[in-house]
């Protein structure tokens, strides 16, 4: 199985790319789960799946598998069926879930919700086979070291911009700090210049592809269709062979 987290800025394109390398994933016959743990909530549209309700949202369910007797909490509930009965699958049957709101409390947070939704990570992580892609929230610290001992690869997404790689000096941080050691960057919106050379070549993290800027990305927004169908796919293309050679140590 290959588990890859998926994090940046917002506005960078990692919703973009986890699209992508998800359909890419589900046309080589790989079984593809995507999850959007960013609270903006745009994979499912990038999917071409629409809404899928989010599981934060499931407060009875919640009620249900994580309060226990006198106010205490379950801190591994019952999470086996919700991946079936509370995600959307689109035309490649990519199966697609939403996490919803999950604070940001380290693993010390043992509110329902975040035990609840950290059980679906761990669940993932662990139990599920082939393509896992988690769509992140620029900071990744919520996933916390439990379930993030599972992630094979922590993808930075950037734009050739000093705030961006800012981004990526924080993203390594937290990846170090819960225990993911593989990072590896892919640089978006690249439009050819020294400067953007010279900051590509400052990155001291393997660059697994360079997406370049296209008003093909703008259009497939626009016309509110999966960007897979309105983009070329080499260089995403090139990023799956070189995550998946990152992941087997190739």
């Amino acid at each position: 199985m290959v588990k890859i987290a998926i994090s940046g800025k917002g506005g960078v394109g990692k919703t973009t790319l986890t699209a992508v390398l998800a359909h890419l994933f589900a046309r080589d016959g790989y079984s593809v789960t995507a999850i959007d743990a960013d609270s903006a909530i745009n994979l499912p549209t990038a999917l071409g799946v629409g809404y899928v309700r989010p599981l934060s949202e499931l407060k009875d369910v919640i009620d249900e598998r994580v309060r226990g007797p006198m106010g205490t909490y379950r801190l591994n509930p019952r999470v086996d069926d919700i991946f079936e009965t509370y995600s959307a699958r689109n035309e490649d049957n990519v199966r697609v879930l939403v996490l919803g709101t999950i604070e940001k409390g380290g693993d010390g947070c043992f509110c329902p919700e975040n035990a609840f939704l950290r059980a679906i990570l761990r669940h993932a992580i662990f139990r599920e086979r082939d393509v896992l892609l988690l769509d992140m929230e620029a900071g990744i610290e919520h996933l916390g070291r439990g379930t993030a001992r599972g992630v094979d690869l922590l993808v930075a997404v950037v734009e050739p911009g000093m705030r961006s790689f800012e981004t990526l000096e924080r993203i390594e941080k937290l990846a170090k700090d819960i225990g993911i050691e593989k990072v590896g960057v892919v640089v978006n919106k690249y439009i050819e210049s020294a400067r953007a050379r010279e900051l590509i070549r400052k990155i001291d993290r393997p660059v697994l592809g360079i997406i370049p800027y296209s008003q093909d990305f703008v259009k497939a927004d626009l016309e509110n269709i999966p960007p897979y169908k309105a983009v070329n796919l080499e260089p995403f293309a090139e990023i799956k062979d070189n995550l998946l050679k990152m992941v087997n140590g190739s």
